[in-house]
């Protein structure tokens, strides 16, 4: 599901300048902004509704942090934020068999993290998923747990409520 429609070629100049960035961070070896980029580079191909080159993004960001010399928590952080990443993916090809194990273990790691920023994605991703299954009352009540300053959580949120026709 893609939050707003935005002219195309707009969106290719965005990946254009995403690129531009990397390139960049190439020259420099900035390990930590090319991965950033990956990680922009992959949320705007899932908002063009391009799920497989968005996983390819984020698999290639996975693939550069495991390989560099980079210290194991941040490692771990980026495994971690794959199943993320691969919960988004699978929510945007309508895989909710994947998505659901994808947002478990995502879940599993922030809880034994106890870091309530993460815990915050982990309920989004719970609420992106009732939203999917038009399980509104879950997935207000997800969202109502997410980060309510992400204007998308909020968004969402919205959504969650129009279609429990609760749109007051």
């Amino acid at each position: 599901m893609t939050v707003v429609d935005v002219d195309s070629g707009k969106m290719d100049q965005a990946l254009a300048e995403v690129d531009k960035q990397y390139a960049l961070g190439e020259k420099t070896s900035d390990l930590p902004a090319m991965t950033g980029d990956l990680q922009l580079k992959g949320n705007i191909l899932l908002e063009m509704g391009k799920a497989d080159e968005a996983k390819a993004a984020f698999e290639r960001l996975l693939t550069m942090t495991e390989g560099s010399s980079l210290s194991a928590e941040i490692k771990d952080n980026a495994k971690l934020f794959h199943h993320y990443n691969l919960a988004r993916v699978a929510i945007a090809k309508k895989d909710m068999a994947t998505a659901k194990t994808e947002s478990d273990a995502f879940s599993k790691g922030t809880e034994a993290l106890k870091n309530p920023n993460q815990t915050k994605q982990a309920h989004q991703l719970k609420g992106l998923i009732a939203l999917e299954a038009k399980d509104y009352a879950t997935a207000i009540a997800e969202l109502q747990q997410a980060n309510q300053q992400n204007p998308y959580d909020l968004y969402r949120l919205c959504q969650a409520y129009q279609g429990s026709g609760d749109a007051g």
